[in-house]
């Protein structure tokens, strides 16, 4: 191992302040969102704006209509199940093992195609839309539709939080 000629005072931050930190597997901030049942695991707040990161489980034939993010790039990680993705008029399905990026203003969207709960990670860089789900999800209990009224109550929160909603083409049909 080669060690840097100078090293930082002992006093120096480097050696002293502890700004990482550990979520647990049970921890974090639980939210449903129509179909979708999301941990936030770290947020903006904790990461200094860097980034944000999500543990999603979604319902069979649901997941999120076509948005885009106007300032954050999203990237995907699938656990378990199969996700159909949309990414610009692109359609592709995804599994167990596999990694999507997307950046930002991009139009995309997912759901679960699968007969099963299916598991995801979701990551933003810059952090952001985390905020949108803790402060429009709902405490654990039975899945609100996410309806035409649903979707005309949030539009100026979503704006806020850097998405739109697009209109959908028929995706998944």
């Amino acid at each position: 191992m080669t060690v840097a000629e100078s090293l930082p005072d002992k006093n120096d931050p480097v050696w002293t302040a502890a700004n990482g930190f550990v979520i647990r597997a049970d921890e974090g901030v639980v939210k449903r969102l129509g179909h979708e049942r999301i941990t936030v695991k770290a947020t903006g707040d904790r990461t200094d704006g860097a980034f944000a990161f999500m543990d999603g489980t979604v319902e069979p034939s649901h997941g999120n209509s076509p948005h885009v993010h106007t300032k954050e790039n999203e990237a995907f990680y699938v656990l378990s199940g199969e996700f159909e993705f949309i990414n610009v008029d692109q359609k592709f399905v995804a599994g167990p093992g596999d990694f999507i990026y997307i950046p930002k203003g991009t139009r995309h969207g997912f759901r679960n195609s699968g007969a099963e709960p299916a598991r995801l990670l979701v990551f933003y860089t810059p952090a952001g839309p985390e905020s949108f789900f803790l402060q429009n999800g709902q405490e654990e209990g039975a899945a609100i539709p996410l309806t035409r009224e649903f979707y005309d109550g949030v539009v100026d929160q979503m704006a806020a939080h850097n998405i739109v909603l697009l209109p959908s083409d028929n995706d998944w049909t």
